[in-house]
């Protein structure tokens, strides 16, 4: 069977739903939510001011009004999913903003825009392309010189639990063809989990369709993958969490610009185990045995995602744990109390076996900036 071209997209305009749609029920929370981020990602809110920004999959618009509330110079987002565009579209005609603000509707992967940004965001969009890389390498040419890209990536480290959870999903058979009730009965099962996560803003059930339900397209994009695709045409600006650390001063005879995106590389490599639990922060590791982490998270992540599940899937999901136990034990010994909990239930299907598995949540998404070269 041919993969659809669209699998995102076609999925969610089937069933006439917003990706990843936000619950808001405090708007300055979450205003102040998003304050906190722009800044950990090296960009002062008041510096957006008069500034051109471009937005792709603005979602419910939540994320627009907050940056029509910086007073940009003008505002665009790009979406192709109608009930995106009528949300964002309302949004804006409510937030009273007197600059220019437009909505297109427009594929991602066929976007042309003449225009040049000083910051462009792309949210939970580049990993939805079939070539990520690609694809960020086509943002940065939407950057004036010294503009700001924001862009989100997630791996198979950092969405270990959620892996996990999906493989539950498969085992019990808890998708159907009816989209509501298996997301609700997705939601119903994990609702102790989902309990656990302070600041969550999505609807339980959002979260089933959009982290378990949706399709998968192949694999995820590492920070890594991403910073060694810019070719030091954008460089290491940002990010959040933050895992970078670099003692070098601007006078050292070893610093430039062009070495930043290696140094931040190094530091991914040596912290990504961090990304498995948000509960812990463990002493870094060597960059050989987070790369055999890795490997091992990804093998179980193409077990989970495969579309034909079976009884020798169940037995792959268990080896697959237990390599990752074998590497992570030491370490990350909580972590492991929590990944001992999810293969005992996988072994007895006693729900109480659960219990110490349900707080587990990895740094699922990871938020990055890059700065586009003043020379490039």
């Amino acid at each position: 069977m041919t993969a659809p071209e669209r699998p995102f997209l076609d999925f969610y305009e089937k069933h006439k739903i917003i990706p990843t749609s936000l619950e808001i029920t405090h708007k300055q929370k979450f205003f102040t939510q998003r304050n906190y981020l722009f800044e950990t990602l090296g960009i002062p809110t008041r510096f957006l001011n008069s500034t051109r920004i471009l937005e792709l999959g603005p979602g419910t618009g939540q994320k627009a009004e907050h940056l029509l509330s910086l007073n940009p110079a003008s505002y665009t987002a790009i979406d192709n999913n109608p009930e995106s565009i009528k949300s964002t579209q309302d949004m804006i005609d409510k937030s009273g903003y007197s600059g220019t603000a437009t909505v297109t509707s427009a594929d991602f992967s066929e976007y042309v825009d003449s225009n040049r940004y000083d910051l462009v965001l792309a949210e939970l969009v580049v990993i939805t392309q079939h070539d990520p890389l690609l694809f960020l390498g086509k943002l940065v040419k939407l950057l004036r010189p010294g503009g700001v890209l924001v862009y989100t990536c997630s791996d198979s480290i950092s969405l270990l639990s959620e892996i996990l959870r999906r493989a539950i999903v498969n085992k019990l058979e808890l998708v159907s063809d009816n989209l509501r009730e298996s997301a609700d009965a997705i939601a119903n099962f994990f609702r102790p989990d989902l309990n656990s996560l302070d600041g969550m803003n999505r609807s339980h059930t959002d979260w089933a369709i959009d982290q378990i339900i949706k399709p998968t397209i192949g694999p995820q994009m590492t920070i890594a993958d991403s910073l060694q695709s810019f070719q030091n045409e954008a460089v290491f600006h940002g990010s959040s969490p933050r895992f970078v650390e670099d003692y070098r001063w601007y006078k050292d005879p070893d610093s430039s610009i062009e070495s930043l995106n290696s140094v931040a590389i190094e530091n991914f490599w040596a912290k990504c185990h961090n990304f498995i639990d948000y509960r812990f922060n463990y002493k870094s590791l060597s960059s050989e045995v987070n790369q055999e982490i890795y490997a091992a998270t990804n093998r179980l992540y193409s077990t989970v995602a495969e579309a034909m599940w079976s009884h020798d899937s169940e037995q792959i999901v268990t080896t697959d744990c237990q390599e990752i136990q074998s590497l992570i034990s030491e370490n990350c010994q909580e972590t492991n109390l929590s990944l001992e909990s999810f293969l005992k239930y996988w072994r007895t299907k006693n729900v109480l076996d659960l219990e110490p598995f349900r707080p587990w949540w990895g740094r699922g998404t990871q938020y990055m900036s890059v700065m586009k070269r003043h020379d490039s």
